[in-house]
C-alpha cells in the first residue's frame, strides 16, 4: 500500500482527523503525512477542516482533515433483467442522484452502445462534478479480468461491456457482478466497517449472498453469490427441473398475499447460509426486503426458528435502501481510488 493511500483510508475510515492522528494510525512521519495530505488535497481527496476543530483545545489548534466529498465522483449502471439504473456517488458513497429506464432488449452491443449514450446524458446532469470512472453491476456471469458479461435472462453472451461502455463514455469502466458489488459498498461504506466478517443476503428478482472476511471480499474460483439453487423446499418449479430452489420459489410468490410466506422463506435460507460461514454479521438487501418492510418481522422470526447457532440479532437490513443498485455499481470505481490513489495526483 502506498503511502497516499494509507493516509486517505485512515481519513475515510476514521476522520476527520488531525495530522498528528493520522501519523500514529499509519505509523507514517508528520513530515511524511503533511506531504501526502497536501497532494491528496491538490487532487480534491481530502479538505483541511477548521469548522470541525475541537474546540476548546490547549495549544496550538490542530486543523482536522476529512473526506473531500465536492468535486470527485464515480458514475455508476446497473443491469437488471427488467430495469437499470444510473446513478452518481460522491467519495462518502452517498447518492447524489439517479434515474432508471427500462433495460433494452436486442443485441447485447446494440443495448450496451444504448447506455453508453444516455450515461453520457445522465452526466450532462452533473457538470460541476469530475466523474474518474463508470462501474457497471449485473447478475449473471461477469468475467471481472476481461470486462465481459454472460446473462442468460439478457440473450448475452460474453457480451464486452467494459470496452464498448469505455469507447462509448471515454471513461475508465470497471465491470462486476451485482451481488459482490452490493457486500462491497457495504464493506467500505455501510455495515462491513464495523465487523470481522458478514454476509450479505440479496433478493429481488435474483437472489445471492457474498461473504467479506477481514475486510475482504471473498471471490471464490466460480461465480461467486451462486445461490439461486439452494434447497429451501415448497412446489415451485424452477428452470434446472427441480422444485424448491430458492430464486425461483422467492421470485415466484409475487402477489400481495404471498409476501409474508416470501418473507418466511428467505428467513429459512438466510439461517442456512449463516449456519454454513458463522459470520459476524448478516445484511440484508434488495427490493424484496427494503420495500416490505412490513414482513421483516416475519423474515427474522423464521431466521430464528432455523438457525442452529446461538445468537439471533445479528441480521440488519441494508442503510442503502432501494438505492443498494446504483451505489453498488459505482463501489468499484471507488475502491479503486482507495486502494491507489496516486493516479489522480499526478
Amino acid at each position: 500500500m502506498s503511502n497516499a493511500a494509507a493516509v486517505l483510508g485512515a481519513i475515510r475510515r476514521e476522520g476527520p482527523l488531525s495530522r498528528a492522528a493520522i501519523a500514529e494510525l499509519t505509523s507514517l512521519s508528520m513530515p511524511t503525512v503533511s506531504r501526502q495530505v497536501t497532494a491528496l488535497a491538490e487532487a480534491r481527496l481530502v479538505r483541511d477542516a477548521p469548522d470541525l476543530a475541537r474546540a476548546g483545545a490547549v495549544g496550538r489548534p490542530r486543523v482536522p482533515v476529512d473526506i473531500d466529498d465536492s468535486v470527485l465522483a464515480a458514475c455508476g449502471v446497473h443491469i437488471g433483467v427488467r430495469t437499470t439504473t444510473f446513478g452518481i456517488v460522491d467519495l462518502r458513497g452517498r447518492l447524489v442522484g439517479s434515474e432508471k429506464i427500462p433495460t433494452p432488449r436486442g443485441s447485447a452491443e446494440d443495448g450496451l452502445a444504448f447506455l453508453a449514450a444516455k450515461v453520457r446524458a445522465f452526466l450532462r446532469r452533473w457538470r460541476e462534478r469530475r466523474v474518474v470512472g463508470l462501474g457497471l453491476a449485473t447478475g449473471g456471469q461477469v468475467d471481472i479480468a476481461r470486462g465481459l458479461i454472460t446473462h442468460d435472462r439478457l440473450g448475452w453472451h460474453r457480451a464486452p461491456a467494459q470496452a464498448v461502455l469505455a469507447r462509448g463514455t471515454g471513461l475508465p469502466v470497471h465491470v462486476d457482478g451485482h451481488v459482490p458489488a452490493m457486500a462491497h459498498a457495504e464493506l467500505l461504506f455501510g455495515e462491513g466497517k464495523q465487523y470481522p466478517s458478514l454476509l450479505y443476503f440479496y433478493a429481488r428478482q435474483v437472489v445471492g449472498a457474498a461473504l467479506v472476511v477481514n475486510g475482504v471480499l471473498h471471490r471464490g474460483p466460480g461465480q461467486a453469490g451462486s445461490v439461486a439453487h439452494l434447497p429451501v423446499g415448497g412446489d415451485v418449479r424452477c428452470a434446472c427441473g427441480r422444485t424448491g430452489c430458492l430464486e425461483a420459489t422467492v421470485n415466484d410468490q409475487t402477489d400481495r398475499g404471498a409476501l409474508a410466506e416470501r418473507a418466511a422463506t428467505m428467513g429459512r435460507a438466510v439461517a442456512i447460509l449463516r449456519d454454513v460461514v458463522n459470520p459476524d454479521q448478516v445484511v440484508l438487501g434488495g427490493q424484496n426486503v427494503t420495500d416490505a418492510p412490513e414482513h421483516l418481522a416475519t423474515l427474522l422470526h423464521a431466521f430464528a426458528a432455523t438457525t442452529a447457532l446461538p445468537g439471533t440479532d445479528l441480521v440488519t437490513v441494508t442503510r442503502f435502501g432501494p438505492d443498494v443498485q446504483a451505489v453498488a455499481a459505482c463501489t468499484g470505481v471507488l475502491a479503486g481510488i482507495f486502494a491507489d490513489p496516486t493516479p489522480l495526483m499526478a
